[in-house]
């Protein structure tokens, strides 16, 4: 990795890590309540009958969930990004990832677990140096690749990624329309991966990525510290159900 492991003890110290190896360029966060999980989409997780994840079965949950989506919606999707976005958003089978451009939204989420002996991790990202492993150098400094801009991201979609089998593309890092106040709210950035079964942290060389880690035991201490900054359910899912129970916990 880019940097060796550095221990947070406090969102102070969590400043100062951020600073000493950020070094100013464009970074990415996702926190994840355990240290050991890798960084890979809900569709490549182990679930039962499928220990690599339902990669094979993606399509069809896309055709599923468009046959029930539209009694639910206002304004059908108007391509296939735009359909996985919406899945992404309600927790459907998909090779999305989420980061982050905020580092306080990523430490909330390391810290949202119930798990308190298990370490949790802030991971950092380096966007450009991901994609430049992948193949797309951009001619213009911080040019992020963008769903529905960069047609190479379209070797991508569902349908094209069995094209590619034995020559599989490596993850990259890209950026969609935040077409949700929770997008808008947690800075949503995403990686992408191709068919191979391949976490962000596996892209050769490693020196696109590095770890914050929260010990289990210095938890409580940052929960404290970030409801002393303002951070809640409300400010990171902004609608009526989380402003009442945001209103609930205020005159407690």
């Amino acid at each position: 990795m880019r940097h060796d492991d550095r221990n947070i003890q406090s969102v102070g110290e969590y400043i100062t890590e951020l600073r000493n190896t950020a070094n100013d360029s464009l970074v990415w966060f996702r926190g994840q309540t355990n240290l050991a999980w890798p960084l890979l989409p809900n569709i490549a997780r182990p679930v039962d009958g499928y220990p690599d994840g339902p990669l094979n079965q993606e399509l069809p949950a896309i055709k599923r969930f468009k046959q029930n989506a539209d009694a639910f919606l206002t304004r059908i999707p108007r391509n296939d990004w735009e359909w996985i976005f919406l899945m992404q958003h309600h927790r459907g089978l998909t090779r999305l990832l989420d980061w982050t451009e905020s580092p306080l939204v990523a430490l909330y989420f390391a810290l949202n677990g119930n798990d308190v002996d298990t370490d949790a991790v802030v991971w950092c990202l380096d966007p450009m140096a991901l994609n430049t492993k992948s193949g797309h150098r951009r001619r213009f400094d911080r040019d992020i690749l963008a769903f529905g801009i960069d047609d190479v991201l379209d070797n991508y979609l569902p349908e094209k990624v069995g094209d590619h089998r034995g020559a599989e593309l490596l993850p990259v890092a890209a950026i969609g329309p935040r077409n949700s106040t929770r997008m808008i709210a947690q800075s949503g950035t995403f990686t992408i991966m191709h068919g191979h079964r391949m976490g962000v942290e596996d892209v050769p060389d490693q020196d696109h990525v590095w770890r914050l880690v929260i010990p289990a035991g210095q938890k409580a201490n940052l929960r404290a510290e970030l409801r002393l900054l303002g951070f809640n359910e409300f400010l990171l899912f902004p609608d009526l159900e989380t402003l009442a129970m945001h209103t609930r916990e205020m005159f407690r």
